[in-house]
């Protein structure tokens, strides 16, 4: 199965430690996935994917307009990282935006050999697809505010040890939290003033 290996930011890893994230000049670890961050503009750039054949040559390619490289699967060994005082458990999903999600979720599935495991209509003209990777989920989104030509990664969501307490430690730079969309989970997300460039939910695990 792929494997979300690495995601390119853009900005700085200040704003990151300033949310109680162990960096170091320009990256740091959500779970098992590497954050890279290349003092560039603000928002997420590319994705490495890892995928399930040893013979595979890392190459430079695409995912729809996603700048994508891919690379050999390889074993990893367990990763851990943390927020604050709690540990992340995993890089829950990633949100890829676009305006055509039957196009989208094709060629993730042609790039990754990731189906569609579910597709979700959320109201209002949006639509969800999910896709399964190794380590996390692709949340593939299309709605009428989405108007760009290719597919765009958009955001992630983290499952954390103790949301709550995260939170009030985070004060004013994280919402308090709510019931998720997945029952019996809980969200908070990270405010645009911890300046991260990057749209950022919390969630306690899932359950068990």
């Amino acid at each position: 199965m792929a494997r979300l290996v690495e995601l390119v930011i853009g900005g700085t890893t200040q704003p990151w430690q300033s949310l109680g994230i162990d960096t170091d000049h320009e990256s740091f670890a959500l779970s098992n996935v590497k954050i890279r961050c290349n003092n560039g503009a603000l928002g997420i750039h590319s994705w490495t994917i890892a995928l399930d054949d040893p013979d595979t040559p890392t190459i430079q390619g695409s995912i729809d307009g996603i700048v994508t490289t891919f690379v050999a699967q390889a074993p990893q060994s367990p990763m851990r990282s943390a927020i604050g005082d709690t540990e992340v458990v995993l890089l829950d999903h990633i949100v890829v935006n676009t305006s055509d999600i039957e196009r989208t979720s094709k060629a993730i599935e042609d790039a990754c050999g990731a189906q569609v495991r579910r597709v979700r209509d959320a109201g209002n003209g949006v639509m969800q697809a999910f896709h399964r990777l190794e380590n996390t989920i692709i949340e593939v989104v299309s709605g009428p505010h989405i108007s760009s030509e290719t597919a765009q990664l958009w955001g992630i969501a983290i499952s954390i040890e103790d949301l709550y307490g995260l939170a009030a430690d985070l004060g004013d730079l994280a919402s308090p939290p709510k019931a998720a969309t997945q029952k019996g989970r809980f969200i908070s997300t990270i405010r645009s003033a911890a300046g991260i460039g990057v749209p950022l939910a919390m969630m306690t695990p899932h359950n068990k």
